[in-house]
């Protein structure tokens, strides 16, 4: 029998989005409401060119508007039925620790590597270091999202045999 130890949830779109996209729209529209605010009222110009500020606000929005696009496009690969399911014995397991904590193992022939700063919150990362799941020898059950040359892990099930007394 196998039972969950690790599953992904899938968030919903957050007021922050929409927060994000209506800040980014109206520096679009008021930029020269802004320029002439920041130069004339506000007597800021000598301190830093206002088109180089506006600049760097406008990229930092358009960067995050970006995140949630691949965010939105993971979720729908998730629900369109693309994640794939591999069970077997862990084994290869190599763990490393730099600057961060790094993991990699297989089960049957597929091949996870992931490391605990740069992957997605989303997914699988073994954040909990002190885990006993991902050990060498384990029966797991893995459903994971294939992507470019990683597969994502999206949940977890370790197996537990019955145990009759």
């Amino acid at each position: 029998m196998f039972e969950i130890y690790y599953q992904s949830k899938i968030p919903t779109i957050g007021w922050d989005f929409y927060i994000t996209i209506a800040i980014t729209f109206s520096l679009a529209f008021f930029f020269f409401f802004l320029k002439r605010l920041y130069e004339d009222k506000l007597k800021l110009s000598n301190l830093m060119d206002f088109r180089l500020l506006f600049s760097l606000v406008f990229l930092y929005f358009l960067t995050e508007i970006y995140s949630y696009y691949e965010l939105f496009e993971t979720i729908e690969r998730i629900e369109s039925g693309e994640l794939v399911s591999v069970e077997g014995i862990i084994k290869e397991l190599d763990i490393s620790s730099y600057s961060s904590r790094s993991e990699s193992f297989k089960v049957g022939k597929v091949s996870f590597d992931y490391n605990d700063v740069v992957t997605s919150g989303l997914f699988f990362a073994n954040r909990a270091h002190d885990s006993k799941v991902i050990k060498e020898g384990n029966r797991v059950k893995i459903s994971y999202l294939p992507k470019e040359d990683d597969n994502l892990i999206f949940e977890i099930k370790v197996f537990k045999p019955n145990v009759k007394q």
